[in-house]
């Protein structure tokens, strides 16, 4: 009931637990408008999110936030591909698992195993940040040189485990959603996926216990401050961390909550959503927040000469330059950029 199943069996499902019944293999459901809405998020999504990752493999930096950053970037594009971009073609179309069972189960392993992965780099992440608050935090050692090599071969097993041996997600247009169980008459029980309920409620408590201590941290240690910069930038650190928090969090106990309690067909596609925009949501923070990020896509995707033309000066190489051209600069904001950056790294800051 895994995609190494598939692999290492002729890429046949096993039929005992996905054998449709021939009544459900030409029973359409078509949502054309709901599928519209996923369609058009997701590539909306994936359309800002492809220069943020473009931008971190430009940034060629060795620190473990870039490393989780960069993976992270990989499985939300992979989720996305799947949950909005797949979803939204399938609702459009009406189309459901026992319609294409090879396919969809395939797309479904690869939605699973991209979100269990995602969830191992957004604890990582989300640790990681609460060390550059507070070098002194328990679990900083994670991060230091000669540990993080192993932390990466930890994170590379759990993800292949997560993508083979994992039970495999349907969609059901019916419902507009991923399950465990194809719906196809056979006993819910034998399609749950313990591993898929320990990752959800484990990044749900981890995530909103991390984020948790990092507002804490910046309201109590940096709680009063005559710098406007410095307030304006705790403010949107804190808007990040409880946005994004609640995103993952709520996606994560939904999903479990379905599992073993029947629900309204509102909540399955609310929960639809809510799993759409914890992968989206991390560009937009991205694009926002991560003044690092940002900077990287904007010379990525505005070319130089046009960026001269409106003034607009990238990077402290450009700054420089422009300096040495006796033209009007902003160091003054650029140097409490760099004052502050010396206590804590804000401008690296990305929550998820």
């Amino acid at each position: 009931m895994s995609l190494y199943h598939v692999l290492t069996n002729s890429f046949t499902l096993w039929d005992e637990a996905y054998d449709c019944p021939r009544n459900l293999t030409t029973l359409k459901f078509e949502r054309p408008v709901l599928g519209s809405f996923f369609l058009f998020f997701g590539v909306m999504f994936i359309v800002l999110y492809i220069p943020c990752f473009l931008a971190i493999v430009q940034k060629k930096s060795r620190a473990p936030v870039y490393q989780i950053m960069f993976a992270l970037a990989i499985f939300d594009i992979l989720s996305l591909s799947v949950n909005s971009v797949c979803t939204g073609i399938f609702d459009i179309l009406g189309i459901s698992f026992c319609h294409s069972p090879l396919i969809i189960f395939c797309l479904g392993a690869i939605a699973g195993g991209s979100w269990m992965a995602g969830c191992l780099a957004c604890v990582m992440l989300a640790i990681e940040r609460c060390v550059e608050i507070n070098p002194q935090f328990p679990l900083e050692f994670l991060f230091r040189k000669s540990v993080f090599p192993f932390v990466r071969i930890l994170m590379g097993m759990y993800t292949v485990y997560a993508y083979l041996f994992v039970k495999g997600l349907t969609f059901s247009s019916q419902f507009s959603c991923w399950f465990f169980d194809p719906l196809i008459g056979k006993d819910p029980l034998l399609y749950h996926s313990y591993p898929h309920t320990i990752n959800n409620f484990a990044v749900g408590i981890a995530t909103t216990a991390l984020y948790i201590y990092i507002s804490y941290r910046l309201i109590c240690k940096f709680g009063y401050t005559t710098s406007m910069w410095l307030y304006k930038t705790k403010r949107q650190i804190l808007f990040q961390a409880i946005t994004l928090c609640i995103f993952h969090t709520a996606a994560a106990f939904i999903y479990e909550y379905m599992q073993f309690i029947e629900v309204t067909p509102v909540i399955i596609i609310a929960s639809q959503f809510i799993w759409q925009w914890s992968n989206g949501a991390v560009c937009l923070a991205y694009l926002i927040f991560n003044r690092t990020i940002r900077n990287l896509v904007v010379k990525i995707m505005v070319p130089k000469s046009v960026r001269k033309r409106f003034g607009w000066y990238i990077g402290a190489d450009e700054h420089i330059a422009l300096e040495e051209a006796g033209g009007p600069t902003l160091s003054a904001g650029l140097g409490t950029v760099n004052a502050v950056g010396g206590v804590i790294k804000f401008d690296n800051f990305m929550f998820n």
